[in-house]
């Protein structure tokens, strides 16, 4: 046989399977990093939703005149009136709010933060606006 006919030296087929596994374990773990990723991407987007929905709700509350403070520490622990749990995409989350009435409005201003965290994660979404208070 002449050398051009005669196929891959052992040592040629080894470099190959050898750059083959490299490429695929690689692409792999690129894998699980995108996938990783989602998921992340996926719970912030259900607690931004959430913590939406709770300053909308609230928002039409201040129309209302019907808000009233919070305790100053109500983003930090849970206290009756000022949180819930809510569950996204069969995720439990808990969403605690702070109400306060900056002086600088003088009462015609309602400042409202909202605060959407996982606690198994330790994910935390916060949004914060103010808002026209109606008739108190």
């Amino acid at each position: 046989m002449a050398s051009r006919e005669r196929g891959f030296t052992i040592l040629e087929a080894t470099i190959a399977a050898g750059l083959l596994t490299v490429i695929a374990v690689g692409s792999a773990q690129l894998f699980a990093l995108a996938i990783r990723q989602n998921m992340r991407a996926r719970e912030h987007l259900f607690m931004t939703s959430a913590a939406s929905r709770k300053v909308d709700e609230l928002i039409a509350a201040s129309g209302a005149g019907i808000l009233t403070a919070s305790p100053s520490d109500a983003l930090d622990r849970s206290i009756d009136g000022f949180f819930d749990t809510t569950i996204e995409g069969g995720t439990p989350f808990v969403r605690r709010w702070l109400i306060a009435f900056p002086i600088e409005y003088a009462g015609g201003a309602a400042a409202i933060v909202v605060r959407v965290s996982r606690p198994q994660s330790g994910t935390t979404v916060q949004i914060s606006t103010l808002s026209d208070v109606g008739t108190r």
